[in-house]
């Protein structure tokens, strides 16, 4: 059949048949790997096999291991949206597509219009946590959806942050209704804190980072001990400002958080 194919389609790259046969066809039981050099040199190859010979660069044999273990979710926090996100997945699969549009109708209740935020408004509206948070959990929802009718199921579901929240969801902790008010009004509340405020990822350890913040701790606190040398430090931009150069002379990597 892979003969047959590539007589018709001669124009393929090679790189994109033999990625499609790899990852493609894995479930299959039966390997047959070839040492070849062209498209042509692969044909003829695969002809010797058709006529039961086997010259050498080819080899056949069986699989023994066992199917793998299914596999974990891990959703992710605010960070990771922008503008369209999924647009060609909404546009192309109806299960995405069911997914999203009934996070939609449900978050109409929140006075959240999450398709046009998505796909039909001003691109810097999906950066407003207020919309950023909803926006999250319902594409990360969908995803789950989808990847679950193409037989992907997890065997554990984990998030940080935002993917918390869509993890307990699709663990059956709460439902999608619960799931999106909890993160709706999670996004009002935090959209509702004072403006001029940041926060930084530092690559350090917790008592190094409250010897940089000690002078500003009227401004400045730790935000987070997310490990032994992850620590998020918050609080007025301004001030956070001043910490950097120190940063940079410490050779201590960060990272801002918007």
């Amino acid at each position: 059949r892979h003969q047959d194919f590539l007589q018709a389609h001669d124009h393929l790259d090679i790189e994109e048949i033999c990625t499609i046969a790899n990852a493609g066809r894995s479930h299959h039981p039966h390997r047959l790997a070839i040492t070849t050099t062209s498209t042509t040199n692969l044909q003829t190859q695969l002809q010797s096999i058709t006529n039961n010979t086997h010259p050498n660069g080819i080899i056949s044999g069986k699989t023994t291991h066992q199917k793998p273990e299914n596999p974990a979710f891990l959703f992710t926090g605010q960070g990771s949206q922008y503008f369209e996100m999924g647009k060609e997945l909404y546009n192309t699969q109806p299960t995405f597509r069911a997914a999203l549009n009934h996070c939609a109708e449900i978050l109409v209740n929140y006075d959240i219009d999450l398709i046009k935020i998505l796909y039909k408004t001003n691109a810097n509206k999906i950066d407003q946590t207020a919309y950023t948070q909803p926006v999250l959990f319902a594409i990360e929802y969908a995803l789950a959806q989808l990847w679950r009718t193409w037989g992907i199921t997890p065997s554990v579901v984990m998030g940080h942050s935002v993917g918390e929240y869509a993890a307990a969801c699709i663990a059956g902790v709460f439902s999608l209704e619960d799931g999106l008010k909890l993160i709706a009004e999670r996004g009002r509340l935090m959209q509702s804190l004072p403006a001029g405020g940041e926060m930084i990822s530092l690559l350090t350890t917790e008592d190094q980072a409250r010897s940089l913040i000690k002078p500003y701790k009227q401004q400045i606190s730790i935000a987070a001990i997310n490990g032994p040398e992850s620590i998020v430090i918050s609080g007025d931009r301004a001030t956070l400002a001043k910490i950097i150069p120190q940063l940079q002379q410490q050779k201590i990597k960060h990272k801002k958080n918007y």
